[in-house]
């Protein structure tokens, strides 16, 4: 049967197709990998049922299927999950889910120590979404449900935090590596991207040499060194005040007005955006520290207007867009990866209103710009998608350094 299925895949020529047949082509092959993950995965937790002293199934995994250490323990635990979770398993086996959703559904249900619970409530929403977003709304979910409230895993991760340096024993270079818990982690990323934002804008920002400027990567290290030689010997409240940074290099924790004046006595619930719920014990000790900005909303969370008195979105309605959206709507990103698009241009007397507003990580904004696409949102799914009917004088980005930050200045409301 497999040689046979082998030997008819073989036969298909992609060669030729125009981009709707290859775009089916590839949506029906991903829902055959899905069938066949399923079957796999059935195959592993009958493995380890058999208790009769062979090999698990994560060694299995590895020494038959030639997979990674890391991917074999891990489809392991999520064979052992699945099989308490049928909903989630026919949607994988169905071909509506891919096995990065099986995955995420699994861990979130090892979080809540429940696969029954977190089967019923995200095998309906996994078919609904892309593997990451359905990854990090099943991330949210596990961590509002878990039996502790997710003290006891923060606690447990502020407890053994670490930072420790290795050598290469190849060429000398140096590295780092260390955990803490979510929170921390969060304010850290935030200020190595905010430093590393302002080391891209030095170098020339888009209309930089790509040939001798640093990447990413480069500019994150050197940033964090930066950010360690500037407070190095400070005592903390000292030295020179500083501009603060943008809204989306910032931490936002959002909460009820209620939860804040009922005071630490009270188990008051916030949230983290984009690292979940915080536990109370933590939640007082962060507030400590914190610059609080009320934003008054409506019923629907909508916040602050701006009509057409200016062009580029306002740090208020930058902290409004991360609470709303929460990263990029297309695909997720962090929104320090962001930029706030006009859904209507301004140039086509777009407002710089909320709901005109949306977060689209770099990606996403040069390719809705660059190839005339537009956002289409269909059961709570946001795709970009052709422009079905491109208003008058749309055109797309002039070539160049110059006609691209042209073009950027009139159709975004960003800061970057």
């Amino acid at each position: 049967m497999f040689e046979t299925a082998r030997e008819d895949l073989q036969q298909v020529e992609v060669a030729g197709l125009p981009r709707s047949g290859l775009e089916l082509l590839i949506e029906q092959l991903s829902s055959l990998e899905s069938s066949v993950a399923a079957v796999k995965l059935d195959a592993m937790a009958a493995i380890d049922a058999l208790a009769d002293g062979g090999a698990d199934s994560s060694t299995v995994a590895r020494t038959r299927g030639k997979a990674s250490e890391c991917r074999a323990k891990q489809s392991a635990k999520t064979a052992s999950k699945l099989a308490a979770m049928p909903k989630t398993r026919k949607k994988l086996a169905d071909g509506a889910i891919t096995a990065e959703h099986a995955e995420s559904a699994a861990e979130a249900a090892a979080k809540v120590e429940d696969p029954a619970k977190a089967d019923d409530a995200l095998a309906a929403d996994a078919e609904k979404k892309p593997a990451d977003l359905f990854a990090r709304e099943a991330r949210t979910w596990a961590e509002k449900n878990r039996p502790d409230s997710g003290d006891g895993e923060r606690i447990r991760q502020r407890r053994n935090r670490h930072l420790r340096r290795f050598v290469s024993k190849d060429d000398g270079s140096f590295g780092l590596s260390g955990t803490t818990d979510t929170n921390e982690s969060e304010e850290l990323w935030k200020l190595i991207e905010a430093e590393a934002d302002r080391l891209w804008r030095d170098d020339g920002g888009r209309g930089a040499d790509a040939a001798h400027s640093r990447t990413g990567g480069q500019r994150r290290w050197d940033a964090l060194l930066g950010l360690v030689q500037r407070g190095a010997g400070r005592t903390p409240g000292a030295g020179i005040a500083v501009k603060p940074p943008h809204p989306k290099y910032q931490g936002l924790l959002t909460m009820s007005v209620e939860d804040l004046l009922a005071g630490p006595a009270a188990e008051a619930r916030a949230e983290l955006i984009g690292a979940g719920p915080i536990p109370p014990k933590m939640l007082w000790r962060m507030l400590c520290d914190a610059s609080l900005t009320p934003m008054i909303v409506d019923v629907e969370g909508q916040p602050l207007w701006m009509g057409r008195e200016i062009r580029t979105a306002t740090p208020a309605q930058w902290r409004a867009l991360i609470a709303r959206d929460q990263g990029c709507v297309v695909c997720g990103a962090d929104p320090s990866r962001c930029e706030a698009h006009h859904v209507e241009f301004w140039e086509h007397d777009g407002p710089t209103d909320i709901t005109n507003l949306v977060l689209l990580c770099h990606h996403h904004h040069h390719l809705l710009h660059d190839h005339d696409l537009e956002l289409v949102t269909k059961a709570g799914i946001t795709k970009l998608k052709p422009c079905t009917s491109p208003p008058p004088n749309r055109h797309r980005r002039t070539s160049g350094p110059a006609g691209s930050r042209r073009r950027r200045r009139a159709t975004t409301a960003s800061t970057r």
